[in-house]
């Protein structure tokens, strides 16, 4: 009898234990299934179910930890992942990296900071680890830079929450233009070109882009920008040249589109914008392009794209017209900038040169935190963290700053699931270099009536053409913006006029200023007389500087467009010296402009030189202004 009750108990026991065995790998299998089909919640039931039937089944302990990675939930995932450390310390070295990751988006760094040194000595020293251990290496960094930058202290005042900018839903991408007076922004809120599926989240009623007037201090309530700039597809992350007449933005779900969203690019034509035009398979890929910001000449944009040959996640890219006035092909920015995570929200300040943009990848405060970088020589510069207040526990990104220092960022810090619209305050220290603004109304010197002409930039001491802008066509305003550390010269040219030119001499202590410089331009008859401002000569002498030579060349262009146009050139002094004396240089300076136009192929039978010395003043001699004015080379049309 006892032998026979040994026996069967012995039976027993195996049967329970093959059906164990035979249950976990069942909840295992039905998890592996739930995670197919994305029904998460019924794999972690499965899984737990598998771990209680098996607690030493490492399959089941890993996929658990994998559902709730997936689905961010961080202290699960690291309890998971260290339950299986336990089980089997070897079964899949990458959790410690998720450990490490899990750790350092609670904040808690030191714990952070074990587990990716523990990944590291684990990883194999092969060459298929090697963009691993790079991605490791960078999480290192991280945690212990990260680390100090927690420990500064804040180096401005707390951002402000914009209240007539926020809704309900989110509120990101803020662009402010130049001069501080309009910004743009992306937002989700109901009121739109709605548009919401079974996928949109309760509160999420599709992108669309908006702008707020700053006026007497406070930004007006939004409005929508019109179609056919927004759609009912997503359209978001609007960026805008200096004058607001070029708007690049993203589309995304259009029908012919080159990948899911796409960069797109508007003109405005006087107050209507034109169709918005896809960039092309140049520039757009299959893959996602994304948050562009344009420089204010209009001839430069940096955008994020996940294209493949990247360094990671999002990186940025950037893309400048060639000669023919085409875009390129996209260059990405480089490791200095890129990291093997993600960079997103490019920002190109007015300087052209100071670059703002949110990093998961470079060592932080929160998920997403902003930095800026400097490109000269030829190169970008290290990013350099904002710090805090600027980059807060949330994610802060799409950085936005006015030439004269107000920015703006969009950060989820009162809502880790919803972003909304900022105002801040940047140290002088992190500010972009200063910037002077000129703008003002191209009109026809007879009636008043406005004129879109050409805006030429142009450096007044080599001559090279840094920016081609145009005034409206329906106002004819126009707005250039000029960074500091070079001499400039700004020209408008139409049709059927004569050019305007004027210098600005912007040294590298040049301090931000708005410059109005309402141009009135010369119809060509008979009889017009024009003052060429940007004619030098050394004091006291004939001889042209070379920074004359950027006014005579389009001189020598008018006259080659207008064959039968003859001029005389008038030399003019102020009343400083002997009369004699200023009537013999004034005429041998005329002379020398005419020498430099017959040199540069205008007949000389079409020039007349005349020197006037001080007799025909325009202004007050008696003050040095008045004198500098009085100063000048005129042209005057005697035969067309």
């Amino acid at each position: 009898m006892i032998l026979r009750k040994t026996s069967h108990t012995f039976f027993l026991v195996l049967l329970v234990t093959a059906v164990s065995a035979q249950n976990y790998k069942d909840s295992y299998m039905q998890g592996m299934q739930a995670i197919k089909f994305e029904k998460y919640d019924l794999a972690i039931e499965k899984f737990k179910e598998s771990i209680t039937l098996n607690p030493n089944y490492p399959d089941s302990w890993y996929y658990l930890g994998k559902t709730y990675d997936h689905l961010d939930n961080l202290e699960a995932t690291i309890e998971t992942y260290r339950n299986l450390e336990k089980v089997d310390p070897d079964y899949n070295i990458g959790i410690y990296y998720d450990i490490a990751k899990s750790y350092i988006q609670l904040d808690n760094l030191r714990a952070a900071r074990i587990y990716i040194k523990r990944y590291l000595q684990k990883s194999p020293k092969t060459p298929k680890s090697e963009k691993l251990i790079h991605l490791a290496m960078n999480r290192l960094n991280y945690i212990d830079i990260g680390a100090e930058l927690r420990e500064e202290e804040p180096n401005t005042i707390d951002p402000t929450p914009i209240a007539s900018l926020n809704s309900v839903s989110g509120d990101y991408m803020p662009q402010v233009n130049p001069i501080g007076n309009k910004l743009y922004f992306t937002s989700v809120r109901q009121g739109g070109f709605d548009f919401k599926d079974e996928n949109s989240p309760e509160l999420d009623f599709g992108e669309d882009l908006y702008v707020s007037v700053l006026t007497n201090g406070e930004w007006s309530t939004p409005e929508l920008l019109p179609q056919p700039i927004n759609s009912k597809a997503n359209d978001f992350g609007s960026s805008f040249t200096g004058d607001g007449q070029t708007m690049v933005y993203v589309r995304c779900d259009e029908n012919g589109a080159m990948g899911s969203c796409d960069l797109y690019i508007t003109q405005l034509n006087g107050d209507k914008w034109s169709r918005p035009r896809n960039m092309g398979n140049v520039v757009n890929t299959k893959n996602w392009e994304s948050q562009p910001t344009i420089n204010t000449d209009g001839n430069r944009i940096i955008f994020t794209s996940i294209r493949p040959g990247g360094y990671g996640g999002s990186d940025l890219y950037m893309i400048e017209k060639n000669q023919l006035g085409l875009w390129g092909v996209p260059q990405n920015l480089g490791s200095i900038v890129n990291t093997p995570l993600s960079e997103n929200s490019p920002f190109l300040a007015a300087d052209g040169k100071t670059l703002y943009f949110s990093s998961t990848g470079h060592p932080g405060i929160g998920g997403a935190d902003i930095f800026y970088t400097v490109f000269e020589n030829g190169k970008w510069s290290t990013p350099k963290n904002l710090g805090k207040p600027i980059n807060s526990k949330g994610n802060d990104t799409n950085f936005s700053i006015s030439a004269s220092g107000d920015a703006y960022l969009a950060s989820s810090r009162l809502d880790e699931g919803n972003f909304d619209i900022f105002q801040a305050e940047l140290p002088d220290e992190l500010k972009p270099k200063p910037t002077v603004i000129v703008q003002g109304v191209v009109s026809n010197s007879e009636d008043a009536k406005p004129l879109s002409a050409l805006v030429l930039i142009e450096d007044l001491n080599s001559g090279e053409l840094i920016a081609t802008n145009k005034s409206n066509t329906l106002t004819g305003e126009y707005l250039v913006v000029l960074p500091a550390g070079r001499d400039y010269s700004v020209s408008a040219n139409a049709d059927g006029f004569f050019f305007y030119s004027r210098s600005f001499e912007l040294p590298t202590d040049t301090t931000y200023a708005e410059i109005t410089n309402d141009i009135a331009l010369e119809p060509i008859r008979k009889g017009t007389k024009v003052v060429l401002n940007n004619i030098f000569f050394e004091i006291g002498k004939a001889e042209l500087k070379p920074i004359s030579y950027v006014e005579l060349n389009k001189a020598v262009t008018l006259m080659q467009n207008n064959k039968g146009m003859k001029i005389e050139v008038g030399g003019h002094t102020d009343s400083q010296g002997a009369d004699a004396a200023n009537l013999s240089l004034s005429q041998k300076r005329a002379q020398s402009v005419v020498e430099y136009l017959v040199l540069a192929g205008v007949g000389r039978d079409r020039l007349v030189a005349k020197g006037y010395g001080e007799t025909v003043p325009i202004a007050d001699n008696a003050t040095k202004e008045g004198r500098a004015t009085n100063r000048r080379t005129e042209f005057v049309i005697i035969a067309f």
